[in-house]
């Protein structure tokens, strides 16, 4: 592999992870004031899935909210890993 390819697989996930953080925490600004904020749809969930009483535990909650901000940062890594590789190929074939 190249070292242009490398470089552009290394960016794109980086860039991927910090985006899919960027967004979710950006869709709590912009829903969160109207009760529909990650904490209250992890509570929610929490609530249907495994009792209300699990649902009222704080720290729960925040470690659901940090399980999902997680993993869509892990989806966002994987897309723009994908991506560079694409864009690594394209810059790889022109070197």
């Amino acid at each position: 592999m190249s070292k242009i390819f490398k470089l552009s697989v290394l960016v794109g996930c980086n860039f991927g992870a910090i985006l899919g953080i960027l967004v979710s925490l950006m869709l709590n600004f912009v829903s969160g004031g109207s009760g529909g904020g990650w904490y209250e749809a992890v509570e929610h969930d929490l609530g249907l899935w495994f009792g209300p009483e699990w649902a009222a535990i704080p720290g729960v909650v925040y470690t659901g909210i940090v399980l999902v901000i997680v993993l869509l940062s892990a989806i966002g890594a994987l897309l723009g890993a994908f991506f560079g590789a694409v864009v690594g190929k394209v810059l790889s074939a022109i070197d």
